[in-house]
């Protein structure tokens, strides 16, 4: 994954970018440190680092717009909107079962 430290830079991915992942996270949260791990094992078998993360508590108003509820939350945007979300991370094939279903990953980057 790849860490995004500010609100600025991803609000320039999720524009620049036709499909972008985000993986929303709080720093002492349990749950999300084995999301990461989830799907850090999901690029390794697509073999792309596409997914990019960031703590919550950095983008605090669009949480609200994007209606993040909890954390984890892995997020699809697409054209700058949200297409989907994924809060449980129960698996690691439940994390390569959401994002598989979604094929420009492996055509794009």
């Amino acid at each position: 994954m790849k860490r995004i430290t500010n609100r600025e830079q991803l609000m320039s991915k999720i524009e620049a970018e036709q499909q972008t992942w985000v993986f929303f996270y709080a720093p002492l949260c349990g749950t999300c440190e084995l999301g990461r791990s989830f799907i850090s094992m999901v690029e390794k078998v697509i073999e792309n680092d596409f997914v990019y993360e960031m703590d919550l508590n950095l983008c605090k108003d669009e949480a609200p717009i994007w209606e993040i509820q909890s954390v984890p939350c892995l997020v699809e945007f697409s054209n700058n909107k949200v297409v989907d979300k994924l809060y449980a991370f129960e698996s690691v094939s439940t994390v390569y079962e959401f994002i598989n279903n979604k094929q420009t990953i492996r055509n794009e980057r």
